[in-house]
C-alpha cells in the first residue's frame, strides 16, 4: 500500500467513524455476538491469545481489544516484501500511526526473538499484547494442539495474566484452502475467557516441562470457549 492509499483508507476510516463502522457492518452480514466483553482489562500488563481461523474474524477480535485497550499492539505477520495486511487494517480503521501499533511475526517462520524481547519490554512497562496464540490459520477450523509457545513463554517471563479471545463460525467466512476470497454471510461469536494468570511473578529461568504444561492450560482455557 502506498502513502497516498494509505491516506485514503485513514480519511475514509475516520469519516465512517473508525472501527464502529467495522462492527455495524458485521452484524448485518455475519449477526455478529460478543460475549464477555467486559473481561477486558482496561489498564496494566495483560495477553491477549486468540485463535487464529481467518482474516475476518481475526480483524474484529482485534478491533474488540482496541475498543477497551487502545494502547494494544498486535502481532502481525510481514510477508517476504514488507507486506503487512494488520498495517493497512489499522490505517483503514483510522489509526494515526498504524506501523507503532505492530509487532511483526515473519510469515511461515513465526515471531522472531528480537519481537518477543520488545513485547516482553512493553509487558513489563505495563502494557497489552493481542497475538494469534497459534501461530498459523487453522487448516480445519478446530483449535490447534499444540499451540505456538510465544503467548505463555511471554506470560511466565513477565507475570501478565492471559486473556484468551475466541472466535467461532469465523473459519467458514474463509477457510484457509480459499484464502482469496470472503463470504458475505454467515454467522460469528466471539467469547472473551476469564484471565487465566500462570504465576505470580515473572518467571527468571523456565525449567524443563513449565512451558509445555502452561501450553496445556492456555489450550484448555481456549478449547473450552469454542
Amino acid at each position: 500500500m502506498t502513502l497516498v492509499q494509505r491516506a485514503r483508507w485513514v480519511r475514509l476510516g475516520r469519516r465512517l467513524g473508525g472501527e464502529r463502522w467495522l462492527f455495524l457492518l458485521a452484524r448485518a452480514l455475519y449477526h455478529l455476538r460478543i460475549e464477555g466483553a467486559e473481561r477486558i482489562p482496561t489498564g496494566g500488563a495483560c495477553l491477549f491469545p486468540f485463535n487464529h481461523v481467518s482474516q475476518p474474524a481475526d480483524l474484529l477480535v482485534n478491533a474488540l481489544i482496541r475498543r477497551k485497550r487502545p494502547d494494544v499492539r498486535i502481532f502481525g505477520w510481514q510477508g517476504w516484501e514488507g507486506e503487512n495486511p494488520l498495517e493497512h487494517f489499522l490505517a483503514g480503521v483510522g489509526e494515526p500511526d498504524p506501523e507503532s501499533r505492530v509487532l511483526r511475526a515473519i510469515k511461515a517462520q513465526g515471531l522472531s526473538a528480537g519481537e518477543l524481547l520488545r513485547a516482553r519490554t512493553l509487558l513489563l512497562q505495563g502494557g497489552a499484547i493481542a497475538l494469534a496464540a497459534e501461530g498459523e490459520i487453522s487448516w480445519d477450523g478446530r483449535l490447534q494442539h499444540p499451540l505456538a509457545p510465544g503467548a505463555v513463554w511471554l506470560a511466565l517471563r513477565t507475570g501478565a495474566p492471559l486473556v484468551p479471545v475466541v472466535s467461532s463460525g469465523g473459519y467458514d467466512l474463509q477457510p484457509r484452502w480459499q484464502m482469496e476470497r470472503i463470504r458475505w454471510s454467515g454467522r460469528l461469536v466471539i467469547r472473551v475467557g476469564e484471565p487465566l494468570r500462570l504465576c505470580e511473578a515473572p518467571v527468571r529461568e523456565l525449567q524443563e516441562g513449565v512451558l509445555e504444561a502452561a501450553n496445556e492450560r492456555l489450550w484448555q482455557a481456549m478449547a473450552g470457549k469454542y
